[in-house]
């Protein structure tokens, strides 16, 4: 069980307040509230810049202050700001301030993944996403850091020793958007002509596209979503289009650059994508309490199935493994597509979700699953649905999925997947591990 336990009865220390008078204490939340007020309509006029929201508030830091750390990056501080935004409405005591580090895998944007993996020693799949963790883990687990705000999915599916996911909040659009050179009349993958170059950093994008889209040629593109559009608009760019994350550019406020979406049945997206996971130390019940009025239960229990079937599988980032994820609870249904950031209720109740006896959310899960050949040609497909009141239960639907998926072959892709980690390049011509060219398979 990855998740921390959110209904731990652990005794916390919390320092000592002088008592405030009546008035005392009426003029505190009035200016209080009014300072939350002006916050709130300020970071909502600059959603789109890397801030911090304005200092001044007359209860700020006076039951204590949680250290947040980020990458090093606009989107990373726009993704922290959004959850101190968050937080600062639920714990208005409290001050959040922000700090940014910069992590390996930032640092050099110009080797291809595997190769920068290899590298620093990372060769095992869920082990080289700690490319854009480790340091941040390091100031952690030393104290420096009291929380970490991640795109969900560049988090390893196990987390160092003493690290826990504390919460996820409210899940974004998790699809990847199909964005176009400007200049370009193009609306969709199947309008470009043969021979197109696709621009992507991700082994399951281009997995993907070398799979439903033969006709195109899929190059590297690496860097922030910043350099990579400029990459993709330059006078002399190979790219037709590039294909990254859709969240990544609503959250930076240039929405209007998606040309399209991609989106389920056909392409899948990456295991957490969209989400942000809020990474605690295991120990720090106090921090874990904070924190959990902006989890959102739905998107918990999706994220927690994902990366339960990548876990098993043993895949990472390095592996062409994709899902598509959905929630029903009561008369509403919430799925994989959920805009925007936690309400600030811990119980995710919205769209009629069901509760249990403690006010938590409960439903049906359904999972989807795939991994396909780096080149294309195999898919490997694999769904589940079950009622689902724990992340047990959630994990539980992803070790289902992941081994139906094994039953039908996914082992021997992975064992090519690991193969090719060493050789940087396309496979052999005919080596498929005993999985024929051409081949998909599903299993419901």
């Amino acid at each position: 069980m990855e998740q921390a336990n959110h209904h731990a009865q652990e005794e916390t220390t919390q320092q000592s307040v002088a008592p405030l008078g009546v008035s005392e204490q009426h003029e505190l939340t009035e200016a209080t509230l009014a300072h939350i007020e002006k916050m709130s309509l300020y970071v909502g006029d600059h959603s789109g810049e890397a801030i911090h929201p304005p200092p001044g508030c007359p209860a700020e830091g006076l039951f204590g202050r949680i250290r947040v750390g980020s990458r090093n990056s606009t989107l990373a501080l726009i993704q922290a700001n959004h959850v101190v935004a968050a937080l600062f409405k639920t714990h208005h005591g409290f001050s959040f301030p922000v700090s940014t580090h910069t992590v390996k895998g930032d640092a050099n944007k110009t080797s291809p993944f595997l190769k920068l993996a290899s590298e620093v020693g990372k060769t095992n799949a869920n082990a080289a996403k700690s490319l854009w963790t480790m340091e941040l883990e390091d100031k952690l687990l030393d104290g420096s850091l009291d929380i970490i705000v991640h795109c969900l999915k560049d988090m390893p599916t196990v987390l160092p020793e003493g690290c826990s996911i504390g919460c996820i909040p409210q899940r974004a659009d998790p699809t990847d958007a199909f964005v176009v050179k400007k200049g370009l009349s193009y609306k969709s993958l199947q309008d470009l002509p043969a021979g197109a170059v696709v621009g992507t950093s991700s082994v399951r994008r281009t997995a993907q596209l070398k799979h439903y889209y033969p006709h195109l040629e899929v190059q590297e593109c690496r860097g922030n979503v910043d350099s990579r559009l400029r990459k993709l608009d330059a006078d002399d760019s190979p790219y037709s289009a590039i294909v990254v994350a859709t969240a990544g550019l609503v959250r930076l406020n240039i929405e209007h650059r998606i040309t399209a979406r991609l989106t389920a049945p056909t392409y899948l997206h990456a295991v957490g994508q969209g989400a942000l996971g809020i990474e605690i130390r295991t120990n720090d019940a106090n921090t874990l309490r904070i924190i959990s009025a902006i989890d959102h239960r739905p998107s918990r229990l999706a994220c927690l199935a994902e990366r339960s079937l990548l876990r098993y599988l043993q895949g990472g980032c390095s592996a062409p493994i994709a899902v598509q994820s959905s929630f029903r609870g009561g008369s509403g249904e919430l799925n994989g597509v959920v805009n925007g950031i936690s309400n600030g209720t811990s119980n995710g109740t919205s769209n009629g979700t069901k509760t249990d006896e403690r006010g938590e959310a409960s439903g049906i899960l359904e999972l989807v699953g795939t991994i396909l050949h780096p080149k294309g040609g195999v898919e490997i497909r694999a769904r589940h649905s079950g009622f689902v009141s724990s992340d047990a239960d959630a994990e539980a639907i992803g070790v289902t999925v992941a081994e139906k998926m094994l039953a039908l072959g996914a082992g021997a892709l992975l064992k090519l997947i690991d193969e090719l980690q060493h050789l940087y390049g396309p496979p052999k011509a005919g080596v498929t591990n005993g999985v024929p060219v051409g081949d998909t398979k599903t299993l419901t």
